[in-house]
């Protein structure tokens, strides 16, 4: 079954009828079509004969019972009204998919620890323990199958999804991504299961995928051959950016096994993360890429405060730091305080408009840069999210994109803008750029100029995954995850009108999108140790500029067309000489 166009009613086991409408879409895959009505999501098989000779209907009544907090099993069989089957219906889980917890730039902007980190490795192996219990294998427990819940919890929990894909009972599996599957195994089993967690785990700790850096004799991108070779990270001569996170943050006796699954074929079920026994671990030296040439860049620091380490920069000059105070860089002034992760600012006339989403509800106010005064702004309209491109804000609802207008009639008044159609629930929305999925087809959504926003075709996303995007001044960038496992990097330079676009793409080594883009056009990034690349898309120029102290873990930042970067809590510059 395609997804759907029209209205259509179905029957869900053991909730009655509903109809199916389209702003219910969230997403396709390659078995079938996701959609989310209240708490309840459904997923409708692309093939109508799968659940009648597959016996589906038979394996998600096994599934069914397997019952555990982060296990998102199938609740009951879907039908159309005549009775024929056509797919099931699950609990809703919100969470993020783990490739984004990946990264540095996440973690950073979110507050994810590595004591966090150490509780939801926990829990995704007590989660893998519990279904070998019941007699399941997850196959493919790949990092989009992996869903991480950090937020509104004092504590992390993991949900494995696509559940309908585990091995259980005579229904065996044979789909699994290249970049999870024990090469050496000639089945699918609980070790290569354990062979899987530990490749997904492995990159929530460090970022990068066991088999990946620099290593002579191998291409980059050539993870089969690596992993069949079992030239992991842990090998002699290994070459790894300074992003890549310390190996020490792994508990001893988990990194003992980590070492020993991926270099020396061991497979068998990993120590617990919460285990601190001391192991005599061998701690090798990996090496760094760096470059010896001379500085050819000014580095002035602009900020810092020991207690109070910087987590954020808006390009309005403001800063956001870990104790969730906002303060003016140019006046080391407070204005504000950050309530929640999703708060955005953005420099309006005479002040700043601070805005939150508290409780469901939006929370604004405008403070005055003459002052520093705060005024309580209220405006009635339902949202769930707030998007910021650039210093534009946006209100995201359930028809799509509102832009918020301050106002000043002797006092500040926010008001409604422009609005643009895109279903909040197809919709995901980063750092200046918003990627929709219209029943499988994709779209760059791009505010634009003063007042304008792009609503672009972009086929060739259409087969990957989104793990993050960058927007703003004619150009896009997206790291997205193929179904091989691979990170691609795409990039899209829009001409004038944001009617057409020219196109290029690269693999590349981690989700991590360390780069800038500025108002005048100019794209900074760094992608290896030592070198700065500047890129202008409209003509294709690209400089790479060597230096010494470039390095990885510099997160990229901007303030107007200044390039910023945060490192160890403090705010930097850096320009040529």
């Amino acid at each position: 079954m395609s997804a759907l166009k029209l209205p259509r009613k179905i029957i869900l086991e053991g909730k009655g009828t509903l109809t199916l409408r389209l702003p219910d879409y969230l997403s396709s895959g390659g078995e079938g079509s996701i959609y989310r009505v209240g708490n309840t999501v459904i997923k409708l098989y692309v093939d109508q004969d799968k659940m009648r000779y597959d016996g589906m209907a038979e394996k998600i009544t096994l599934l069914r019972k397997l019952t555990h907090p982060s296990i998102v099993a199938p609740c009951g069989i879907v039908t159309l009204p005549s009775g024929e089957p056509i797919g099931f219906h699950m609990a809703y889980v919100s969470g993020e998919p783990l490739s984004r917890v990946f990264t540095n730039d996440f973690r950073q902007r979110e507050g994810f620890t590595d004591e966090m980190a150490k509780i939801l490795v926990a829990r995704m192996r007590e989660t893998v323990d519990f279904a070998h219990d019941k007699g399941a294998i997850l196959v493919d427990a790949n990092e989009l199958n992996w869903l991480a819940q950090i937020k509104n919890t004092s504590e992390p929990m993991p949900y494995v999804i696509d559940v309908d894909s585990w091995a259980i009972g005579k229904f065996g599996a044979s789909v699994i991504m290249p970049s999870i599957r024990d090469w050496h195994a000639k089945r699918f089993d609980q070790a290569s299961d354990w062979f899987a967690w530990g490749i997904v785990t492995f990159q929530l700790w460090t970022g990068i995928h066991p088999y990946k850096g620099k290593l002579d004799g191998y291409r980059p991108g050539d993870l089969e051959t690596r992993m069949k070779a079992n030239k992991s990270v842990f090998s002699p001569g290994v070459r790894l950016n300074r992003a890549v996170r310390d190996f020490r943050v792994i508990p001893a006796p988990l990194t003992e096994w980590y070492e020993a699954t991926f270099e020396k074929g061991l497979r068998t079920k990993p120590p617990s993360p919460l285990d601190t026994a001391v192991t005599a671990v061998n701690k090798r030296m990996i090496m760094r890429i760096i470059t010896t040439q001379a500085g050819a860049l000014i580095f002035e620091k602009l900020f810092e405060d020991v207690s109070r380490p910087i987590i954020g920069v808006f390009p309005s000059g403001i800063l956001r730091l870990g104790d969730g105070t906002l303060l003016d860089l140019s006046t080391k002034r407070t204005i504000g305080k950050f309530l929640t992760p999703k708060s955005e600012v953005i420099k309006v006339e005479g002040g700043w408009l601070l805005a939150s989403i508290v409780d469901g509800t939006l929370v604004a106010d405008y403070v005055a840069e003459a002052t520093g005064l705060s005024e309580r702004l209220s405006l009635p309209i339902a949202l769930s999210g707030l998007f910021r491109s650039g210093n534009r804000l946006f209100a995201v609802t359930e028809q799509g994109l509102t832009e918020f207008a301050l106002r000043l009639f002797g006092k500040p008044i926010l008001a409604v803008g422009g609005t643009w159609g895109a279903p909040q629930r197809s919709t995901k929305f980063f750092d200046g750029v918003g990627i929709h999925d219209s029943l499988g087809a994709k779209f760059l959504i791009l505010p634009f100029a003063e007042s304008a926003c792009a609503i672009v075709r972009t086929p060739e996303l259409d087969s990957l995954t989104v793990v993050d995007a960058k927007g703003g001044a004619r150009f896009v960038a997206v790291i997205a995850l193929k179904k091989n496992g691979e990170y691609e990097r795409l990039e899209f330079t829009l001409d004038r009108e944001h009617g057409s676009y020219v196109f290029s793409r690269t693999l590349a080594d981690t989700p991590e999108l360390n780069m800038v883009i500025l108002p005048k056009g100019v794209v900074a990034s760094v992608v290896d140790d030592g070198s700065l690349m500047i890129l202008v898309p409209t003509n294709g120029k690209t400089v790479h500029v060597a230096d010494k102290y470039i390095a990885t873990d510099m997160m990229l930042t901007r303030l107007d067309d200044q390039v910023l970067y945060i490192k160890d809590g403090a705010l930097w510059s850096v320009r040529m000489r």
